[in-house]
């Protein structure tokens, strides 16, 4: 079975959702900041000439396709990894993990509405994930000094990280040094997207996402 794909010049990790959670339980017992990130189509377009975000993208610990057509865009055809992919079973089984484990979640988004997405989107499926604070960072980097120092006052296990890219890779690579946590989770609109999808808007932009995505995909496989 595959366990590493390339796309558009960015390397990502292939496991099961189960694989996945074993690496990540992992994490939690490690003294060393240890990230995770899921990737979406958007981010590897928008990301594609961009040698700085691919470079600490590639320093991230474990590199997840968040979207089953980019499994299918590396001919990737395991059933279960595509079904796990599209129902986003990773991101739930470590939400409920954090939950189970009483684990504390410190929220970070460039925006105040933002903020209160991710936090509906907790408490629609794991209403007992402990809070430990949030913050919004704006791309500036004016505020991240003192946002360290907050999340490194709340004895936080984990950052759960909605900022949009490259500015999130950006961050954490600047960053990892000095914050005491476990992990750094970076999910972008994921969770969000895992109750409110359904939507007609939503399934129609991500008809055009998909479509975008296949021909930036075949256009590169062409060139190289």
């Amino acid at each position: 079975m595959e366990d590493r794909i390339n796309i558009l010049g960015i390397d990502m990790d292939c496991p099961t959702a189960k694989e996945a959670m074993l690496e990540a339980m992992g994490f939690m017992e490690n003294d060393s900041v240890d990230t995770i990130e899921i990737l979406s189509m958007d981010t590897l377009m928008n990301g594609q000439d961009d040698e700085t975000w691919k470079k600490d993208t590639a320093e991230l610990k474990l590199v997840l396709p968040g979207d089953a057509e980019i499994l299918e865009a590396a001919e990737i055809s395991d059933r279960i990894k595509l079904k796990e992919t599209q129902n986003r079973t990773f991101l739930k089984l470590f939400m409920k993990y954090l939950q189970k484990n009483q684990k504390k979640v410190f929220i970070l988004a460039e925006k105040e509405e933002e903020l209160a997405r991710v936090e509906e989107a907790i408490r629609h499926y794991n209403r007992g994930i402990r809070l430990s604070g949030d913050a919004v960072l704006e791309p500036d980097g004016s505020r991240e000094e003192s946002v360290v120092n907050y999340i490194n006052g709340t004895e936080t296990d984990c950052i759960l990280s909605v900022l949009s890219s490259p500015y999130q890779e950006h961050f954490i690579e600047r960053n990892r040094p000095l914050l005491n946590v476990k992990v750094w989770f970076g999910c972008g609109d994921f969770l969000a997207r895992s109750y409110d999808e359904r939507k007609i808007f939503r399934q129609i932009r991500h008809f055009f996402r998909k479509t975008m995505f296949r021909r930036r995909v075949e256009k590169q496989q062409r060139e190289d």
